[in-house]
């Protein structure tokens, strides 16, 4: 923003002597720091290694710090001074002058011109109180607000704004200042949320500058931390890139936690591959009990999800020796399944599903190893399948009858082979060892077994198919007791009338009925 100024700078300097010499102007103004030295450019590709990260994050976070106030010793000197003696203080006239000067630095360097012009054109007092208020309190001998402070003044007349239905036209530059404070309420949470898909590119910096330097504290609230996961779905790559840097070191403690396992899962999802690397190495540390925490198993899952796997076999290799104990897990299940799907090294996927087929009926019995066994089931190969079902023969009536495992028969009637479905099939219709399958009977009015035998009918050949029916028919008058028994009765009969079944068709008048 080029501000308007004549031969004196008395626009810009409205407090300045008239006086004063233009020789000691000159000098006074070549102490004025020069504005884009420093200033980070978010289109400049940043450099990957761990030097120039570190190097990014601290001329960010002391960019401000490196554009001081002109003659800040002499301030020093005015403080003093008045803390000596309760009769002086800063002539109003400098603090002005020290007020605005600043006012006119940060307004160079505010994303958002725009504004600046405006309250340029409104007056030089408009603009000093929105840049620099805080320079000229301090310079008073003031304190300068906390804006996090709970009950601040400054939010909750912000907060009433956002309320107000007749603001609806505020944008994201008007709560300049108090993101984080905002970011933690509710309502404000909810409103930087909604502007953040209308926000300009400086709005979105202006955001990324204020709760960066608050990330940790931010990223373990409840609200901030919606903030946060929508606020990285946007904005140039090098700003996110400092905030993810911001994170390590602490990526452990943070998928520990409720709300900061939220943020590193979508840290994740946007990050550049060598952030991903460094991420997953300090999961790596402690992965055991990341894999049985309640948050971090999600972060873990993650992980997996996002980062290629090739650079990350250093977990997957971590996992092998420990199937069984992972998959009986309530949490370390889920992250077994997420290793089934997206670990691609034959080697280590080979080791680690031995590992399970090796005790594949005691994990079919389990509350959380069930789903595992069932995950290979269905998307393993037809040769896991074919060990799954050999190792199982024998069982199958018995494992039916049970909560779990009944789940692990019925992926087996659906993807195994026909050969295989053929000889489960078999040994349930032979289990009784007489003439008949009256046994199908107890089958089909358990709750569990009752399943298995409905996945069957699906499944079955010609011959086996009469077999059913042929029990049915015998035992009919039994099984209409039962829920179970007339849902079965039910299917069969939509098989056999090729339709629908009708309301009454368990009714003794029922045409389909009668079929049985």
């Amino acid at each position: 923003m080029s501000a308007p100024h004549n031969g004196n700078n008395k626009l810009l300097f409205p407090f300045q002597d008239d006086s004063k010499s233009e020789e000691e102007s000159t000098l006074h103004n070549q102490k004025l720091p020069q504005i884009g030295d420093t200033y980070i450019d978010p289109f400049q590709p940043v450099n990957s290694s761990a030097s120039t990260t570190k190097s990014v994050v601290k001329d960010y976070t002391e960019l401000h710090s490196q554009i001081p106030l002109v003659n800040m010793d002499a301030i020093e000197d005015l403080h003093a001074q008045s803390s000596s003696s309760s009769s002086r203080s800063v002539p109003s006239n400098f603090v002005n002058m020290m007020a605005m000067q600043e006012a006119c630095l940060r307004a160079l360097i505010d994303p958002d011109q725009e504004l600046s012009c405006k309250l340029w054109r409104q007056s030089p007092k408009a603009l000093k109180n929105h840049y620099a208020l805080d320079v000229e309190m301090a310079c008073s001998g003031g304190h300068v607000p906390n804006t996090n402070a709970p009950g601040n003044s400054q939010v909750n007349s912000l907060l009433q704004l956002i309320k107000n239905p007749v603001n609806q036209s505020m944008r994201l530059i008007n709560v300049k200042g108090h993101v984080p404070a905002l970011s933690a309420d509710p309502i404000g949470s909810c409103f930087i949320r909604q502007k953040l898909d209308e926000a300009t590119t400086g709005e979105i910096v202006m955001l990324y500058k204020e709760i960066t330097p608050h990330i940790l504290t931010l990223a373990t609230d409840v609200f901030p931390t919606y903030v946060i996961q929508k606020l990285l779905e946007h904005g140039p790559h090098v700003y996110f890139r400092i905030l993810i840097a911001n994170l390590m070191g602490h990526v452990l403690d943070l998928s520990l936690h409720l709300y900061g396992c939220r943020v590193i899962q979508k840290a994740f999802e946007i990050s550049d591959i060598d952030q991903q690397i460094k991420m997953a190495t300090e999961l790596d540390c402690n992965l055991f009990k990341c894999i049985c925490d309640q948050h971090a198993n999600h972060a873990v899952q993650k992980c997996m999800e996002c980062v290629q796997p090739q650079y990350i076999q250093f977990i997957y290799r971590r996992l092998c020796g420990k199937a069984k104990m992972l998959s009986t897990h309530p949490y370390g299940c889920h992250v077994v399944q997420k290793m089934l799907e997206f670990c691609k090294d034959p080697q280590i996927m080979d080791r680690f599903i031995t590992e399970i087929l090796d005790c594949v009926r005691e994990l079919s019995v389990d509350p959380y190893g069930n789903y595992v066994v069932q995950y290979i089931v269905e998307h393993g190969g037809p040769r896991y399948r074919q060990i799954i079902m050999l190792k199982l023969a024998g069982s199958i009536v018995q494992m039916s009858h049970q909560k779990h495992s009944s789940k692990v028969i019925e992926k087996c009637l659906i993807y195994a082979s026909y050969h295989d479905c053929k000889l489960a099939i078999n040994e349930i219709l032979s289990a009784g060892g007489g003439q008949t399958a009256d046994h199908l009977v107890g089958m089909i009015i358990h709750q569990y077994a009752n399943c298995v035998v409905r996945q069957m009918i699906d499944v079955v050949n010609d011959w086996q198919f009469n077999v059913i029916v042929d029990v049915l028919r015998r035992n009919r008058d039994t099984l209409v007791k039962y829920a179970h028994g007339r849902q079965v009765i039910a299917q069969v009969e939509r098989l056999l009338n090729g339709m629908a079944p009708s309301p009454d068709s368990f009714g003794q008048t029922s045409s389909s009925s009668r079929l049985l």
